[in-house]
């Protein structure tokens, strides 16, 4: 039960798999895979399925359980808002590891603005099977 209530769904406690939205299910596998006090949680594209609102609470349990349970965690990911969340990353390149790169914390704001556009890193390597990236600066575009 205290897994289920640090993952905010005590009060789901008695419903069925397919009464649960995908968020929920996610936040229930978190709750199983710490039941058991582990050091270490494996994540593997945690947030793929789910939609915006939902993967930002799963990204927020599993930073929560990094800074104030000490758990480490190990996410795999393609989507760098995820990746954003890590304190280091890697990138894995046609089988080949690279370097480890540490991320600084740094937390980007997004205004409503049409005229500005986020552009590629000039660091990011096209063709990356992962890309874990911190998020990069903004440019505004050429006026003509």
């Amino acid at each position: 039960m205290t897994a289920l209530k640090l993952v905010g769904l005590e009060e789901r406690v008695h419903h069925l798999p397919k009464q649960l939205s995908g968020g929920q299910e996610q936040r229930v596998a978190i709750a199983r895979a710490i039941v058991n006090d582990p050091t270490l949680l494996l994540a593997d594209e945690p947030t793929g399925d789910l939609d915006s609102h939902s993967a930002t609470e799963v990204l927020g349990i599993l930073k929560r359980l990094n800074e104030d349970f000490h758990k480490t965690v190990v996410m795999v990911t393609h989507d760098p808002h995820a990746a954003s969340y890590a304190h280091v990353t890697r990138h894995l390149e046609k089988g080949m590891l690279l370097p480890r790169i540490t991320v600084p914390v740094v937390r980007l704001t997004l205004a409503a603005e049409p005229t500005r556009t986020l552009s590629r890193p000039p660091t990011a390597r096209r063709g990356s099977r992962c890309r874990a990236t911190p998020p990069w600066p903004l440019r505004t575009p050429p006026t003509d």
